[in-house]
């Protein structure tokens, strides 16, 4: 009897699972989103030239340079790591500000495409007359797209997806899809060079972009058809007067956004720069650790990009069905900071370390970006995402400048390979650089145990499994209801929780840091 009624549940379950997936497949939204994921490939294919195609054995823009005689130190190929960051320190905030105040979220995705597109222009032409200047031009343009359009399209996937099924992993198939763009980038981009010249490889580049191009003007006008049919809400005149009341004071709200929110931010920076500057130079180092040829080296290092392209929609789907988000970003860090030990200290092959590091990476962005909405106010959700690219950036800015010092520091070696002869740091000076990268994985694993120990005085609502977050964020709401939550005093300011705004006399107030969770849950609750 107990093995029947086991069966029987577990049938139960199957068909439930069933009609899930057959109420899904018709959603109008899961196909917008394979568009969607075409945002980010051009941007994403050619992020990683300087790491497939800058340095290295092999028909490189360094080897380009050498020559005709010019320039092209591992400084100046980090460097260009560093100009596509620097701007958006500033500009992946501007470009939240742009989607949630200004142009709106379909002219900004048409205008950061097209900056993307103009950068891989400038930056084929600079590569094919061997002018680093060019070459850096065309990073800084494309860099004043690049990082917004991630926003954008993060922006994009919470519209569409927020309040409904498969949030997590709609995050997980778009930056998965991402990570297919720079797997190309080292997969194809070195073999273009070796065949038809260094110049062809970066000319790849604008043809990616333009695609990137094509699929948002695709994206832009679903996006007016859905908003048009009502398939998608549009924010009342209530919302867009509290987002657009004070424009001045945006950046003051912003600094009031919970202490939850800044530490994932620190998780992310940390995170991003023990992975990132790696994939940069990692086609050297694996040259020079294991004595393989730069195709092998570069091939080795696209596994990594692979192994998350196929694994983020599992660990984000897994993530949507359990929860603790604070946990599997804890877990994420001890991944990260053990692989580069492993690096450090063992001759393990590069291959298998990087699809390591894939897993890890898929398991660290399933459970990183969606837990931005769980904490932010639902009108911030753009500028959040914005102000935590913005500060990723500025560890991604310094850490290639930090390594291609410590690289340019060592004395040259020839490293005697079966396509050439290339000069390249000793493996002493890459030790150094994981030692960097070590410790920026350790403080990550900080920063997420100091999450941890906030959430849970917050009330838990990431570290809680996915079924006690909605009880959860229900209760949240019963006390903000009630009116002993909020006291107004005679001046005209409102505290919220023990934190003081300004009234709606002087400013618009903030909403308490977990109405967008709140929010969330209940018109998931709404919609079937």
């Amino acid at each position: 009897m107990a093995s029947d009624s086991h069966a029987q549940i577990e049938g139960e379950k199957a068909t439930l699972l069933w009609d899930i997936l057959r109420q899904e497949s018709r959603e109008l939204r899961w196909y917008v989103l394979g568009f969607a994921c075409f945002l980010t490939f051009g941007s994403y294919y050619i992020y990683d030239f300087p790491g497939s195609i800058g340095s290295g054995s092999g028909n490189t823009i360094a080897n380009d340079f050498k020559d005709h005689q010019k320039t092209y130190t591992e400084s100046m190929n980090q460097y260009l790591y560093s100009v596509y960051a620097w701007p958006n320190t500033i500009l992946s905030v501007a470009g939240g500000l742009l989607i949630d105040k200004y142009v709106g979220l379909r002219k900004a995705m048409l205008l950061f495409t097209t900056l993307i597109l103009v950068g891989s222009v400038l930056f084929y032409i600079g590569v094919y007359v061997t002018t680093y200047w060019i070459i850096l031009a065309g990073r800084i343009a494309f860099g004043l797209g690049g990082e917004s359009l991630s926003v954008a399209q993060s922006a994009f996937v919470a519209r569409w997806f927020k309040g409904r099924r498969g949030m997590a992993l709609a995050f997980g198939i778009t930056i998965s899809f991402s990570r297919v763009g720079s797997s190309f980038s080292f997969l194809f981009a070195p073999k273009i060079a070796n065949k038809w010249g260094v110049d062809a490889a970066a000319f790849s580049g604008v043809a990616a972009s333009f695609i990137s191009v094509c699929a948002c003007s695709v994206v832009v006008m679903a996006d007016r058809y859905a908003e048009h049919t009502g398939y998608i809400a549009v924010p009342t005149e209530d919302e867009q007067d509290a987002a657009g009341d004070d424009k001045t004071l945006h950046f003051l709200d912003v600094m009031r956004l919970p202490l939850s929110y800044w530490l994932l931010c620190t998780v992310c920076v940390f995170c991003y720069t023990a992975i990132f500057p790696f994939v940069g130079v990692g086609k050297s180092f694996f040259e020079v650790k294991y004595g393989c040829t730069g195709d092998t080296a570069t091939r080795s290092l696209s596994f990594y990009q692979i192994t998350s392209a196929l694994t983020s929609p599992v660990f984000g789907l897994a993530v949507d069905s359990v929860g603790r988000n604070t946990w599997c970003l804890i877990l994420a860090c001890v991944c990260f900071a053990a692989i580069h030990v492993l690096f450090m200290v063992t001759m393990i092959p590069g291959a298998i370390l990087v699809v390591l590091m894939g897993c890890c990476y898929s398991f660290l962005v399933s459970a990183l970006w969606p837990s931005v909405p769980w904490v932010v106010p639902g009108t911030f959700v753009g500028v959040a995402y914005g102000v935590m690219t913005s500060i990723q950036n500025i560890g991604l800015a310094l850490f290639p400048m930090l390594v291609g010092t410590v690289l340019d520091h060592f004395p040259k070696n020839s490293i005697n390979t079966a396509e050439l002869t290339q000069d390249l740091p000793p493996l002493a000076a890459y030790m150094w650089t994981e030692a960097l990268f070590l410790l920026s994985a350790l403080l990550a694993l900080l920063a997420s145990l100091a999450l941890l120990l906030e959430d849970c005085r917050a009330g838990g609502v990431l570290s809680a499994t996915g079924d006690k977050r909605l009880q959860i964020v229900e209760e949240l709401r019963r006390q903000e209801n009630d009116s002993a939550g909020n006291v107004t005093d005679s001046e005209g300011a409102v505290r919220l929780r023990g934190v003081k705004v300004p009234g709606r006399e002087g400013s618009r107030r903030l909403p308490a840091a977990r109405s967008s969770a709140c929010e969330q849950a209940a018109q998931s609750r709404s919609v079937k």
